[in-house]
């Protein structure tokens, strides 16, 4: 049988993506922090004005896969919630003062780590790169959406 062979996109991106993160946790492994390192960063850049709803909004992720991220978070000592006194239904996401310690060397890490990556290439090849990424985004969401999801329940 004679079957053409497709690579998925995803598989390079997967693949960049685990060593990038890799490497990453590599260069940081000395802070605690195991995971979530620019769910951290984005935290502390909002210190508390920010809420779960607006960082699940903000990354792209489900309220429950929020939920876990600022649970491993708070259990690392990065991060805690606090009632919001304007809307006492939602809780502001704060860090703490070992945040406020490990967020500039994270922010150093990823400065290092995306200048290695990105050595030899130009900027004009990195915008490309970037309205592709987005393109992409925009062209998949559609496409992950319950309503335009064309298959079918047996």
């Amino acid at each position: 049988m004679d079957v053409k062979l497709i690579e998925p996109i995803s598989r390079k991106l997967n693949h960049l993506g685990r060593a990038y993160l890799s490497l990453l946790a590599k260069q940081v492994e000395s802070l605690g922090i195991s995971r979530y390192y620019y769910a951290l960063t984005y935290i502390c850049h909002h210190d508390g004005k920010l809420t779960q709803k607006a960082l699940a909004n903000e990354l792209g992720k489900d309220k429950s896969i929020i939920v876990n991220i600022i649970d491993t978070l708070s259990e690392e000592g990065f991060v805690y919630r606090e009632i919001n006194p304007a809307d006492r239904r939602e809780h502001l996401l704060k860090v703490t003062e070992k945040a406020k310690k490990a967020v500039p060397k994270i922010i150093k890490a990823f400065e290092t780590l995306n200048q290695s990556l990105t050595e030899d290439i130009s900027d004009e090849e990195m915008k490309i790169f970037n309205t592709v990424l987005t393109k992409m985004g925009t062209n998949i969401k559609p496409l992950t959406t319950p309503e335009t999801n064309n298959e079918t329940k047996p």
